[in-house]
């Protein structure tokens, strides 16, 4: 049996657990290293780990107390290293269990982050089932295809539940773990593609006074270090902070370049009775290599992984701030409201050095510099819950029924486009001989986008009896998008948009472990176009509904879930190739539709084994179109992808030390380079390895020293395209990592 240990909690300090009866497969916390239960993320979600894990007896019933606040629940200590999570608060703004969720949702927990040691979005995403990689912009930006769709700036990317700008929102020193949401999810989110949303879920403030600090290096030169401190500001404990502080300067894999990265972020959080307050400021100045990869010629990459075909200053730089902060109250025992908002501003600038064109009979390659020299994105949202427990009419109901208000904007300053200069030889690269000169280009600067979006929504989770739950929910959803650009300023688009979104969703658990669900689910968003891209044809907004079935099976700490789905999506926007001065053409096409079917397990297999392993298929094609498009593929979306992460931990008696060691691998299918599917990318598959030690009590300190191996048979690949084949990214080559972590 696992050891468990009771711990006593007023309802105010769960504030965002729903009681422990509401539901037939309620499930028992489990504590992280350095947070406790109470330290829930400021808008509704759940504990830092995903934390419950049930046991294999019946739930614990509601323990009778003489104080009206108060109720116990149990906590098991040997879960908080596992790779699955029994609960999620992505689907319902609140905490629920893996077998009662109504639509398909992953979670990488804050182990599979520390054993992994991802980097980016892309490596977060490595091993979660039916996700590939989008255009990325020289991978600079974001861009996860959730079943087929997604892209750069379709504003999919959440931060503790504040839709992000476009660029790079993930990073290992702030993230407790990460939520995905598959399927349309306007529901609570409002403009959304049909594929799906992330969460990225912060630390919250230390409940206890603690510091660490971690350091990272890279095989390619260079590496990270940051400072992670907090505690009780109050003798009471009522106000607690956490400050977090990050520097990173490494190289770049290819042959030449560096990512830098500065980085500061203060937590704080006020908790008396039945009131609790967040509040969290992240400060990052950031240098990233802007690497336009390789060039396609007939179908066929013309230059190697060694060497770039761009030059030393290709790059994206500049400043971004981000602030949330949440206050919820505790009415009653079952009625809360919560009040959340965000802000985030980012001030972007590049350099680009951007392949044009290629002669095979003198194998030179022409190129040219391009360059936004300055674009403002800002995000705001405010957004009202009301979230109630109630048992009417013989019937369980939790409820959630709220409004939101979101406004965004994009402005783009000058942009620059210099001469073709050729005389570029891939096979034999001598750099320097494009200069950063260029001339204010008209037709591709000062770009204005705003976006202004209300929204009311409502869902119920009705718990019937005999293990049968349904969920109706709708979200009337309204949005007015102004777009427009140039000298002489030319506006596309200024129309307002409005429709309800309806959602259903149906649970049956047969029996403790299996359940089965259903749910039908619509999206609707404006098809935001990117600065400097040309729209060919009319504008309209883009919406997609979604049927899905599927089932769950967990026991202990092992969970398994199989679906299949249906997507239909209309007014799609396609990159179809690009103007003689380099914008990428945006068009709008008429029908696309994805449908498969994807698979996992996660968890514990033993007291010392660990496992991931998901497969998905995807078959993601255009249905209606111009003859040049119908049914064909959709870039970068592989019918087959697949993976698994094997782990094996033990025990040691000297300094209380612990040694883990795992291994996994992730295959890629064959994908589609642009919409026309003139050019392929070819399937590959990687290998990646890790071992970390840590220490309980080395010298009075926990002490953590983890080696990670990326694609450690340095196998040569290409990750995505731009959509036209002068862009196409290569995946990363071998690259070991070592870190050592310090708590003081």
């Amino acid at each position: 049996m696992r050891p468990s240990l009771s711990l006593l909690l007023t309802c105010s300090n769960l504030a965002l657990l729903p009681p422990l009866t509401s539901w037939p497969s309620t499930a028992t916390a489990q504590p992280t290293p350095n947070t406790t239960p109470q330290d829930l993320s400021p808008h509704g979600t759940a504990f830092p780990n995903a934390a419950s894990h049930p046991t294999d007896k019946k739930p614990h019933k509601k323990e009778k107390t003489h104080k009206k606040w108060e109720e116990r629940i149990h906590v098991y200590g040997d879960g908080h290293n596992s790779y699955s999570a029994d609960e999620s608060s992505i689907g319902d703004k609140t905490g629920v269990s893996f077998l009662q969720q109504t639509q398909t949702t992953h979670v990488i927990t804050h182990q599979t982050i520390e054993d992994l040691a991802p980097q980016t979005m892309e490596d977060v995403a490595k091993y979660v089932p039916g996700i590939t990689i989008g255009n990325s912009f020289g991978g600079t930006q974001d861009s996860l295809l959730k079943r087929g769709f997604g892209g750069p700036d379709d504003g999919s990317v959440l931060r503790d539940g504040v839709r992000m700008p476009i660029g790079r929102n993930f990073d290992p020193a702030t993230t407790e773990r990460v939520e995905v949401l598959k399927g349309p999810a306007s529901l609570f989110y409002g403009m959304q593609e049909p594929g799906g949303v992330i969460n990225i879920i912060t630390k919250q403030p230390r409940k206890k006074w603690g510091a660490a600090i971690n350091t990272s290096w890279a095989s390619l030169g260079g590496g990270s270090g940051n400072i992670d401190l907090g505690g009780p500001l109050l003798q009471n404990k009522e106000l607690t902070f956490r400050l977090i502080a990050g520097y990173k300067n490494e190289n770049y894999w290819r042959n030449f370049g560096a990512n830098k990265q500065k980085l500061i972020a203060p937590t704080f959080q006020y908790e008396h009775n039945r009131l609790k307050m967040d509040l969290s400021y992240q400060w990052e100045d950031y240098r990233n290599v802007l690497d336009r990869g390789a060039f396609f010629y007939n179908g066929q990459n013309i230059s190697s992984r060694k060497y770039r075909l761009d030059e030393h200053w290709a790059s994206d730089y500049g400043t971004r701030n981000l602030l949330t902060g949440a206050v919820q109250y505790r009415l009653t025992q079952h009625d809360k409201l919560r009040l959340s908002s965000g802000w985030t501003e980012d001030n972007y600038h590049d350099l680009q050095a951007d392949p044009n064109s290629y002669d095979p009979k003198t194998g030179i390659l022409k190129r040219r510099f391009r360059s936004n020299t300055g674009t403002l994105r800002t995000n705001s949202y405010v957004a009202l819950d009301y979230l109630a427990e109630h048992r009417w009419l013989g019937m369980m109901h939790k409820v959630a029924l709220g409004g939101d208000y979101e406004n965004r904007r994009i402005t783009q300053g000058t942009f620059l486009t210099g001469a073709t200069v050729g005389g570029f030889s891939p096979a034999a690269p001598v750099y320097g001989q494009l200069a950063i000169n260029g001339m204010d280009d008209k037709s591709l600067g000062y770009f204005r986008t705003r976006i202004n979006s209300a929204s009311f929504y409502v869902k119920d989770n009705i718990q019937l009896g005999h293990g049968i739950t349904i969920s109706p929910g709708v979200r009337y959803q309204w949005f007015h998008y102004s777009y427009g650009g140039k000298e002489p300023f030319v506006k596309t688009t200024d129309s307002s948009y409005s429709k309800p979104l309806p959602f259903i969703g149906i649970v049956y658990q047969p029996t403790k472990h299996l359940s089965l669900f259903g749910d039908y689910s619509q999206s609707y968003n404006p098809n935001q176009l990117s600065p400097g891209t040309v729209l060919g044809g009319g504008y309209k907004p883009t919406s997609g509904r979604q049927f899905e079935v599927g089932a769950r099976y967990q026991k202990g700490f092992l969970t398994a879930d199989v679906a299949l789905y249906n997507i239909h999506k209309k007014n799609v926007q396609q990159t179809d190739g690009q103007t003689t001065t380099g914008a990428l053409i945006q068009r709008l096409s008429g029908l696309v539709g994805s449908k498969g079917v994807e698979a996992e397990i996660n968890g514990r297999l033993s007291k010392h084994w660990n496992i991931i392993t998901n497969y998905a298929y995807t078959y993601a094609r255009t249905i209606k179109d111009q003859p040049s498009t119908a049914g064909k593929q959709l870039a970068n979306v592989a019918r087959h992808t697949g993976g698994g992460y094997l782990t094996y931990q033990k025990g040691f008696h000297w300094h209380e030390s612990t040694l883990r060691l795992g291994v996994g691998a992730r295959y890629v299918g064959r994908r589609a380079g642009d919409a026309r599917n003139s050019f392929w990318l070819p399937g590959y598959a990687t290998v990646d390895l890790f071992a970390a030690w840590k220490m309980k009590k080395f010298y009075g300190h926990a002490t953590t020293l983890q080696v990670n191996a990326e694609n450690i048979a340095n196998k040569a690949y290409f990750i995505s395209s731009s959509g036209a084949n002068t862009r196409v990214s290569w995946g990363q080559g071998r690259t070991i990592r070592v870190n050592i972590g310090v708590a003081l």
